[in-house]
């Protein structure tokens, strides 16, 4: 529960960054976006706590796991929704490739030190949240989640072929941001101890890359005054 709270609470410094420091036209939009994505998604996962407390009678994650195998191998109808809710905050988060619309513009239209925590932070929230409720439902990770891993690969193909297009280069930073997080999407999903440290291994090295791209681009933009690639090329 207090993983819950601490990580619903992030919503609001990312909130008063993006729509209170940036500088573009479009922050108000792009606050919107981040905040009904997020809060979308943060419902159906407090359900899914609920669910777990009535069942095992704890949230704990060192008793959960000893509780009742039998609830957490069984792939009904209800048991799926209930892995589903468990795992959307986190998906939205990262993002996964079909929830990833909110992440563009909210880099774009944020300032230099919202996009730097946004990169370097806030998305590793939801691949820390995925890897803690991987360990825990294992027979049900193992079954349910090759639909997601089918998604992560093809938005790792699909974004990949969009930076190719971009001319901003802010833009191309978060595609490229939503092309290595689908990779660790997929090597959490796959539940290989050597897919957790190289997922782990990715983050840690996609927080420090990208920062720094996007300080780069910063830079770039205090000396030239726009972020085109065309118009500052060689």
């Amino acid at each position: 529960l207090t993983f819950y709270i601490a990580f619903e609470a992030t919503l609001i410094p990312t909130l008063l960054i993006i729509t209170r420091w940036g500088n573009q036209k479009e922050r108000l939009t792009a606050g919107l976006y981040f905040l009904f994505y997020t809060l979308s998604a943060s419902l159906p996962l407090l359900i899914a706590l609920i669910v777990i407390q009535t069942r095992f009678n704890s949230l704990s994650t060192y008793i959960i796991p000893l509780s009742n195998l039998t609830l957490l191998s069984n792939t009904s109808w209800s048991e799926t929704m209930w892995w589903v809710a468990c795992f959307l905050a986190f998906l939205i988060k990262m993002p996964l490739y079909i929830f990833h619309l909110w992440l563009p513009k909210a880099h774009v239209e944020a300032p230099i030190a919202g996009s730097m925590v946004l990169a370097a932070i806030l998305l590793k929230l939801g691949g820390y949240g995925m890897i803690r409720m991987s360990s825990l439902f294992i027979p049900l990770t193992k079954d349910l989640a090759i639909p997601f891993m089918i998604i992560a690969m093809w938005g790792m193909i699909v974004s990949s072929s969009i930076c190719l297009r971009q001319t901003d280069l802010k833009s191309m930073i978060a595609y490229s941001s939503i092309n290595h997080m689908n990779l660790v999407v997929a090597g959490i999903f796959s539940m290989t101890p050597w897919a957790w440290s190289g997922a782990l291994a990715m983050m840690i090295a996609h927080g420090l890359v990208s920062s720094g791209l996007f300080c780069l681009a910063n830079i770039t933009y205090e000396r030239t005054h726009t972020r085109s690639i065309f118009m500052n090329r060689g």
